[in-house]
């Protein structure tokens, strides 16, 4: 018996724009650019409409946190739940970042992923968007030390706390995020998403176009790699670079068909 294939809805997507601005991308102009040390761990920053976002691991493999607001009104955030029902788990080009209700618009789209996928298990991708961030909680039941700078300072929820601040945030507007540079599969037998160690280099990064003036927020993760290993020395963390470029190019604003 024929059975039928359930495919979300969406509207058109603007492929040509996209395409496009790829093919541009030797004139974009660099408008900034700074490095999230280990020491600071996490920073928040504005990417203005029309201008793209590289997260660059900048020294060597190095999992990334990302929370993403409306610039203008932090009541609007990525929604990761419709994204993924939307877009998918992983995070690929052409990939739209939606936000939450009652708004429910693209705030930002994946232009570009630098990273080399080398799966060991069937499915293994990197970039995801469910997972959330680690927490004090979390590294208390790895490490089992209330003292260990993983829960009380460079854990991503106290990282993405501090990068906010300045922006008048506090960690109750903290919501999901998109996992950057880190490697999970599925497991289609437990459902689990076990990881793997990434396999980004020196130099890789995911480009993400603005739909919108956005508030973003990055974390260094301490996974680092993702290859934890408590019997012996952690994993030292690395860089993040960030760049931020003036296309040029704008998308027509959104239209609302509700306008709720």
């Amino acid at each position: 018996m024929d059975t039928l294939e359930w495919k979300h809805p969406k509207p058109p997507f603007p492929k040509a724009f996209f395409d496009d601005l790829r093919a541009s991308k030797a004139g974009f102009v660099l408008a900034e650019r700074f490095t999230i040390a280990p020491e600071e761990a996490g920073r928040a920053f504005t990417v203005k409409r029309g201008q793209t976002v590289r997260v660059v691991c900048a020294e060597g493999p190095q999992i990334a946190d990302m929370c993403i607001w409306n610039e203008h009104d932090h009541s609007e955030r990525f929604w990761n739940e419709y994204t993924l029902n939307r877009e998918g788990i992983f995070v690929h080009p052409d990939m739209r970042l939606w936000s939450n209700m009652p708004k429910f618009r693209p705030m930002m789209t994946v232009l570009t992923d630098t990273v080399e996928n080398k799966p060991i298990h069937p499915g293994a991708r990197h970039h995801y968007v469910f997972g959330a961030h680690c927490n004090p909680h979390v590294w208390y039941w790895v490490t089992k030390d209330k003292d260990h700078p993983f829960v009380t300072r460079y854990n991503c929820y106290c990282n993405l706390t501090r990068a906010v601040a300045p922006h008048g945030l506090k960690a109750a507007d903290l919501h999901d995020n998109v996992n950057l540079f880190m490697k999970c599969y599925i497991d289609p037998e437990t459902g689990l998403h076990p990881w793997e160690v990434t396999d980004v280099k020196k130099g890789d990064y995911v480009e993400f176009y603005a739909e919108m003036d956005v508030l973003c927020a990055v974390s260094i993760c301490p996974s680092a790699s993702g290859r934890y290993s408590y019997e012996e020395e952690q994993e030292a963390t690395r860089p993040i670079d960030i760049e931020i470029y003036d296309t040029g190019k704008f998308l027509p604003d959104y239209e609302d068909p509700l306008d709720l």
